[in-house]
């Protein structure tokens, strides 16, 4: 494992030795992230995918009162907001976001502290690959059961609607990649400022993922079983709300 002298020599290169070190590191860390928004809205991307959803800069709030900040020169976040998840089991959590680059399109981005309290970009998907393309987080757990958290995320939910899970597994080196995948489902509507559906996850249940048909016709439940997504009907979409009854533990 990376000391931290070696750490400090490996931050200018590729991410992956970024994160082997932030790993490395962790335990000596003094702070922690309590809280993370987007901040300077802006227009310089111009996709409008989500109604007021780009923003020029991430602030994270640490538990001792200090706040940090990223930024892109050629990259906008392009989201809802920001999502607090530990994928390490450390009791400490790491950063969700969507960025979007001028020229490559959406990846998701984790971010966490080094052994500094620096926020550092700890794992990431690899980009779609073309501008105004974008993907939609539903939520974040470990749905196939394995012991690693995966990310629910919609891939541009309003033309290609796959629903895919990534596993995070922040120790690992190169991209995030998706494992499974599963055709005709949505979370968002073109230019609106929400994302409907989300996961539900209830004590002795596997968590499961709440989504529209393609067509905003139906609510679906999708759930890990016998090695694959599954997925059924639940009721009709009537707006946003239709789904409050769906996301509560009974």
């Amino acid at each position: 494992m990376a000391s931290s002298s070696t750490c400090l020599r490996s931050r200018s290169k590729m991410k992956a030795l970024v994160a082997a070190c932030v790993l490395a590191a962790s335990p000596l860390a003094a702070a922690e992230i309590v809280s993370a928004t987007y901040e300077e809205p802006t227009s310089v991307y111009g996709h409008g995918a989500i109604a007021n959803g780009e923003y020029a800069r991430l602030k994270v709030t640490l538990d001792d009162g200090r706040s940090l900040s990223a930024s892109f020169k050629k990259s906008v976040f392009e989201d809802t907001a920001p999502r607090l998840h530990d994928f390490d089991g450390d009791g400490a959590p790491e950063i969700v976001t969507v960025v979007s680059g001028f020229n490559t399109g959406a990846w998701v981005q984790v971010w966490t502290l080094d052994f500094e309290d620096r926020l550092v970009p700890a794992r990431a998907s690899a980009p779609i690959g073309q501008r105004h393309r974008w993907l939609s987080i539903a939520g974040i757990a470990d749905f196939d059961g394995d012991g690693i958290d995966e990310i629910a995320y919609v891939d541009r939910p309003h033309l290609a609607k796959t629903l895919l899970l990534m596993p995070v597994a922040l120790g690992e080196e190169g991209m995030l990649v998706p494992t499974a995948r599963l055709e005709g489902l949505t979370n968002h509507h073109l230019g609106a400022p929400e994302i409907e559906g989300g996961v539900r996850t209830c004590k002795g249940d596997a968590p499961v993922i709440l989504t529209a048909d393609t067509n905003w016709q139906n609510i679906l439940e999708t759930r890990w079983q016998n090695g694959a997504l599954v997925t059924k009907t639940l009721a009709t979409y009537e707006g946003a709300a239709s789904f409050l009854p769906f996301l509560t533990c009974s």
